[in-house]
């Protein structure tokens, strides 16, 4: 099961390879499978067909974010300090997942089965996201639970269009510290469950 599940890593990071390289309609299941040094037909025991494997790698995408936020919320106190050093280690989730998203979003024109699909997959996940932020209900304690729901949207948002635009599109920052800006929203967006933290500057 192991060996299983390591493949279909390995035929996954051979895709982005492959199709960061050539388009999605140029790109065919023999140039991963030489990119992933295995059989054409191991290819097509993983993934029936192309658009297969996208869909893979948006859930890849997906599921990197979701760990994200579950640190995030693993966090037994929000602090400004706390929320700073999450930042940090999320930068190195999204960098891992820019070059993922780069070939996803390039392939999605041809490669998507339908839109609608899309949009429920994208609304799926941003639930889940929403959801870890809002729990534990101790920590929204006197909030209104819609507006903290909308807090926790906000955030998951903001903290995905910053990193896209900065890691995955390489949109040029001149601030010395980004991270710094972005914390100071973040904890504006969820002040109602932070807590006072006597460690920060």
């Amino acid at each position: 099961m192991e060996q299983k599940r390591l493949t279909h890593l390995r035929l996954l990071d051979a895709a982005v390879e492959v199709f960061a390289e050539k388009s999605f309609l140029d790109a065919r299941m023999e140039d991963i499978a030489r990119a992933a040094g295995v059989t054409r037909a191991t290819v097509y025991a993983h993934f029936p067909g192309k658009a297969d494997i996208i869909d893979a790698l948006v859930e890849r995408v997906y599921a990197l974010m979701e760990e994200a936020y579950t640190e995030l919320s693993a966090l037994p106190r929000w602090t400004r300090t706390g929320v700073r050093a999450w930042l940090d280690d999320a930068q190195a989730r999204w960098e891992e997942m820019a070059p993922i998203r780069r070939v996803a979003n390039s392939a999605a024109p041809d490669a998507l089965r339908s839109r609608e699909a899309g949009r429920v997959q994208y609304v799926e996940a941003h639930e889940r996201y929403v959801r870890l932020l809002v729990e534990p209900a101790e920590r929204w304690r006197g909030v209104d639970p819609a507006e903290a729901r909308q807090r926790a949207l906000m955030a998951v948002l903001q903290t995905e269009s910053f990193f896209s635009a900065w890691i995955a599109v390489g949109w040029p920052l001149d601030t010395p510290d980004p991270l710094h800006l972005v914390a100071d929203s973040l904890c504006h967006l969820l002040a109602p469950a932070l807590r006072n933290d006597a460690t920060t500057p």
